[in-house]
Order: structure tokens, then sequence, then C-alpha cells
């Protein structure tokens, strides 16, 4: 069974070598390694490129530069294999040595198994960060398979569940592309499982404003792939009528910070509605999800 492991990288000068030494450090290798430049401007593609030429050939990477989004540059990534199972950890999180044995073992023992997921740990480095893991953590994974939705950070799937969706989301502006994918799968009936003995490190946003603005691009990312939306309109009901938040079970406990958070989020998925990109004529809206014509076909057939 041919395993690819695929990435996406963008402006990661700073910490792209860290991240390198965690791919190449595996506890088991990967047939190849497929690397997606979205287009940096910071020098991470001259670094890529002297890594790769000192990696010589102990483990095959193909290196790719093209201007994309997210979306865009995971399907380039996937195009460019030919391998059965897709691990996918982006650049700026760091995969544990484990992780890529951990993440393919589930798909390896289950022929019937389509989707896993692993655990996200956020690295705690300054003030901020400790005390957002504190406040607002990262939530754990389910283990109930209808509740799992992996980050794409932390994810490995069959080619033919790809395909089956037609790819990642690629009309999506930045954000949400791997939210849509795991609720088209979900949808077309693909078997989700979640292990948390895959581990990936990624560094939690270190200032309340890259906090703010993370939240603002996820509101938008969702208001595009018309997801979401009880959620967003709570968000939007708070950021409208602050009083609100002494409803909460925090009553007074942060309360710039916390209407700060409503904000950013209301104010990102308005903008994504009001400005984003609208769902291509032939994605469809079923039981309220967007689907592509590939999965609308998966649907209808196991309908």
């Amino acid at each position: 069974m041919k395993i690819a492991l695929i990435s996406t990288i963008f402006n990661e000068a700073d910490n792209v070598t860290e991240w390198w030494d965690c791919l190449m450090r595996q506890s088991v290798s990967p047939d190849e390694t497929i690397i997606v430049d979205g287009g940096s401007t910071d020098g991470t593609w001259e670094i890529l490129l002297k890594l790769r030429d000192a990696a010589a050939q102990r483990i095959p990477v193909r290196l790719e530069r093209r201007k994309c989004n997210i979306a865009g540059g995971r399907n380039t990534a996937i195009r460019l294999t030919d391998a059965h199972l897709i691990a996918s950890s982006d650049a700026g999180s760091f995969p544990e040595r484990n992780w890529l044995e951990e993440i393919t073992r589930p798909l390896l023992a289950d022929e019937k198994l389509d989707v896993v997921g692993g655990c996200s740990v956020p690295i705690i480095k300054n003030a901020f960060q400790e005390f957002l893991q504190q406040y607002d953590p990262e939530p754990p994974g389910s283990t109930v398979p209808s509740e799992i939705y992996p980050s794409s950070r932390n994810i490995a799937f069959r080619r033919r569940a790809w395909a089956d969706v037609g790819g990642y989301p690629e009309w999506l502006t930045l954000t949400a592309e791997d939210a849509l994918f795991n609720f088209e799968l979900h949808k077309i009936g693909k078997k989700f499982a979640y292990n948390p003995g895959a581990r990936v490190r990624w560094p939690a946003r270190k200032n309340a404003e890259a906090y703010y603005k993370m939240l603002y691009n996820y509101g938008y990312g969702a208001a595009e792939a018309r997801l979401y939306a009880p959620y967003f309109l709570r968000r939007t009901t708070i950021a409208v009528f602050p009083p609100l938040l002494l409803l909460s079970r925090h009553r007074f406990r942060q309360l710039k910070f916390r209407y700060r958070k409503n904000l950013a989020s209301a104010t990102g998925w308005l903008a994504g509605w009001l400005k984003g990109h609208r769902p291509p004529p032939d994605w469809k809206r079923v039981e309220g999800v967007l689907l592509s014509p590939e999965s609308q076909k998966h649907f209808e057939s196991a309908g």
C-alpha cells in the first residue's frame, strides 16, 4: 500500500528547517513526500531546495512551487502522486516522530476505514498562549465516528475518498477547505476514526491580535462554505448586544477578550457572506451541506 506524505507551505522561513527535520525523522518513511509552496516570498522556497538537496536520495521528495490557496496546494500535491494512502500535515505544524506510523496504522489495519484524524497539541511559549490554552483550549478529538472532523494538519485518507468528493474545494478563498472536505466525506458515507497517538504540535497564536485575525479568517471561510450558521449567528448577536455576555457561565470574566472574540468571528462571517466567493453553480446544497458534483453522484447512489 503506497503512502504519500503531502504538505503545503507559505512563508515559513523561520521554522521550515525544524519542520523539515520532523518529516525526515519519522519512525517510518513514506514512499514519497510532496511539498507544495504556495508562492512564498520570505526565502522559504530557497531553504526548501537546499534541504532537499542535502537529503539526497534517502527519502524521495518532490517540491512544487505554485501560486494557489491551501486547497489548491493540497490537491496539487495529491495529483502529483499515485499513492493509495495520503497523509497530510502542513508546514508550521510539527509531527511527532511516530506520527506517520500512527496516522496511517488504522487505515492499513482496516480496509473499510476511509479517514483517520490525529491529535493536535498546542505549543505554549508565552503568557498569552498559556492564557489561551486555559481559557479557550484546543478541543479534544472525538472518538464518535460521526463527530470526527480532522484538521488537515493531521489527517490521513484513502485516495479514493479524496476522489469521491472531487478533492478539496479550491473555490474557497483561504480557510474552511478541510471542514467542507470533512462534511462531504461524512455525507457520502465515508468511515472515520480518531487516533490520539498521531500527535502534531502546532504553535498557538502569539498574541491577541493574531488570534482575532485567525477567528476572522475562520468565520470568512465558514460563510463561503455555508457551514456553522447557528454558531456564527450567536456570535453576531453577541457582537451586536454585548450585555448578552453576562448570561454565560463566565459572566464577568475576561469581558473584553470574549467580546473581541465574538466580534472577530462575526465580522469575518458577515464579510464572507457579503464579499466572499459564491459556490460554483454545479455545487448543490443537500441536507444542509454543499456537495460537489462528484459528491452528489455518490450521495445519490448511496441513497
